[in-house]
């Protein structure tokens, strides 16, 4: 289970990195453009224009997307390989040492950054993840279905199907899961700054502030794409 949950929540982050990568490219080539300017107004630095061309340009952009998407695997995916259930009926109905309704009374009384964006960004990532394991689904029956065994329209009505049944699977198996583990992990980090007599505001800032933006970006490309189901 742990291990699931890891893999679902990191597709779902590099989903999101794939999806900000073009638009590092866009800002990357702002910026050499801005450059350029500069470096054109003199004749001893006029040589180094566009010394940076649009291949070396996109390798850059990939790499900061990779860097960005391993930092955040970093901070808030790998908390995920440490969740545990004690047995099966706590597996069950969540009823464990730490319950939703304990967790949750806490980010109401003390709602720091950690226990309000961990959850929200896992949330967005597990569901990023579960729709990629739904379209992987629905690509490979469409292509085992069709031709001799169904016709294409057969086929495609088949695989989606078999593809949004996967995705709520995932979802209702690993999904919760991987969000109650945020949630925890960031509370238990509070928690323990507090007994330190500290803040527990600072608690996971640099993963919240790397994840928030991949987050957005998912969520905005999931309205994307229902606005074209529409």
């Amino acid at each position: 289970m742990p291990l699931g949950l890891f893999a679902l929540v990191a597709v779902g982050v590099h989903a999101a990195a794939d999806l900000v990568d073009d638009r590092v490219l866009v800002l990357i080539d702002a910026l050499d453009a801005w450059a350029d300017g500069l470096l054109a107004r003199s004749e001893t630095t006029a040589a180094w224009v566009d010394r940076i061309g649009p291949l070396q340009r996109t390798m850059i952009a990939r790499f900061i997307a990779l860097g960005w998407e391993l930092s955040v695997d970093l901070l808030v995916v790998f908390p995920q390989l440490g969740y545990s259930e004690a047995d099966e009926a706590e597996a069950r109905f969540s009823f464990r040492r730490e319950t939703w309704r304990t967790l949750l009374e806490r980010v109401n009384r003390t709602p720091t950054p950690a226990r309000l964006v961990r959850p929200f960004v896992t949330a967005i990532f597990s569901a990023g993840g579960a729709y990629a394991v739904a379209r992987l689904v629905e690509s490979t029956l469409f292509v085992a279905l069709q031709g001799d065994v169904a016709p294409p329209a057969v086929a495609e009505g088949l695989a989606r199907a078999f593809g949004g049944v996967a995705m709520v699977l995932v979802l209702a198996s690993h999904g919760w899961r991987a969000v109650l583990r945020a949630l925890e992990h960031a509370d238990a980090a509070c928690e323990a700054r507090v007994k330190q007599a500290k803040s527990p505001w600072p608690v996971g800032l640099w993963g919240s502030v790397l994840s928030f933006p991949l987050a957005v970006a998912l969520l905005l490309e999931a309205q994307n794409l229902l606005a074209l189901v529409r």
